[in-house]
């Protein structure tokens, strides 16, 4: 059984040894994101927890799955090209999704996104985004297959920051944490 829950300093070690092999994997795939040290970092991971905002799934005593719910206006999202966002109140934007590869094939990235659909719900937040790079195809199916709708693009001041870009409404009835 899974346990959700946010994330502590404790946790810090074992998570970056998860977002390396995120990192490598990835790269594996032949996918430039999070590649060239434009992955995330220690002291990105460090303001996500300090901020209350990083969140772990823990599955036979290891971490098994994290992101960020991250709150505020994304200046990069604001810069959405194509169908763009529906609404225009609070969001919260779902970033550095990585799931341990010693987990693959559990369904944990869903786990996770209903999960951080609670969360959002729980603070009165009924609309999530998140993205993803055009070469990761197994984000891509994950994100669609939690009911998250194509929008557009956008763009991080980073190479290779061209990102796809997803919306989801969320309902209060069909919620509850995994």
């Amino acid at each position: 059984m899974e346990k959700f829950r946010k994330t502590t300093e404790e946790d810090l070690v074992e998570l970056m040894v998860l977002f390396e092999e995120g990192i490598a994997f990835l790269k594996a795939q032949g996918s430039p994101q999070w590649q060239d040290g434009y992955g995330p970092k220690e002291n990105q991971i460090k303001a996500d927890i300090a901020n209350g905002e990083s969140y772990v799934l823990v599955k036979d005593g290891k971490i098994a799955a994290s992101a960020a719910l991250v709150s505020g206006d994304d200046p990069v999202y604001n810069a959405i090209t194509g169908a763009g966002w529906e609404g225009n109140g609070p969001y919260l934007s779902i970033h550095r999704v990585v799931v341990s590869s010693h987990f693959k094939g559990q369904k944990l990235s869903a786990k996770l996104l209903q999960a951080l659909e609670v969360v959002a719900l729980e603070q009165g937040i009924v609309d999530l985004r998140i993205d993803t790079y055009k070469a990761n195809i197994g984000m891509q199916k994950n994100i669609q297959a939690a009911g998250y709708q194509y929008k557009g693009e956008v763009t991080f001041p980073f190479p290779n920051g061209e990102r796809l870009a997803f919306q989801k409404r969320l309902t209060a009835s069909k919620h509850s944490i995994p």
